[in-house]
């Protein structure tokens, strides 16, 4: 299973991935690291044909990033509003591809015409600075769509959230799809 952190600041998103079973992927270029998508090369490794078209692949791909964890209170201060959003837990459709993300610094292209601009592009985007480890991310490709396909198993609710939404949250999974389990995050056992 993996997770999706999510603020409940913007309600319409969380009810949009709760009533149609799907999760935005956005451009490379609208994720938070200011690092993403850029990589390394020897000078005169790689023309500047192929440093365009791999720039031109980047751009047609769009993630959804993941976490292997629901537990992780960086991920729970950074992506829900400090333990004031919620965590789903998600099977993602055996339709996309899902690739582990390695915290190795930038990704270093040296042979990109052996592997095509494309799947360079990915390695590109899966390659990210070891500060971002805690993510433990999964990175989510699609090219076809702005959104992935997905079956929510379970919801964690973040330990400050208040009990109004709380019970908002609840009532509409349970009217939504009763198949959900919708639990409260243990403080105590978020590392």
């Amino acid at each position: 299973m993996h997770y999706k952190y999510r603020s409940l600041e913007n309600f319409k998103n969380f009810v949009d991935i709760v009533l149609n079973n799907r999760i935005y992927a956005a451009p490379y270029f609208e994720l938070n690291d200011p690092m993403e998508g850029l990589y390394t090369y020897d000078s005169g490794a790689i023309n500047s044909e192929l440093v365009r078209k791999i720039k031109g692949e980047k751009t047609k791909i769009r993630i959804c990033s993941l976490s292997r964890r629901f537990d992780s209170t960086l991920m729970w201060s950074h992506y829900a509003d400090s333990h004031r959003g919620v965590a789903i837990g998600v099977i993602v459709h055996p339709k996309h591809e899902i690739r582990s993300v390695t915290y190795e610094g930038l990704s270093y292209v040296q042979n990109a015409t052996k592997h095509g601009s494309h799947e360079t592009a990915k390695n590109v985007l899966t390659c990210k600075l070891e500060p971002w480890a805690y993510e433990e991310e999964e990175r989510v490709f699609v090219t076809d769509s702005n959104y992935i396909d997905v079956t929510i198993s379970r919801i964690f609710l973040g330990s400050k959230m208040d009990t109004r939404t709380k019970s908002l949250v609840r009532n509409l999974v349970s009217k939504l799809n009763p198949d959900i389990q919708v639990d409260e995050a243990n403080v105590a056992e978020i590392v």
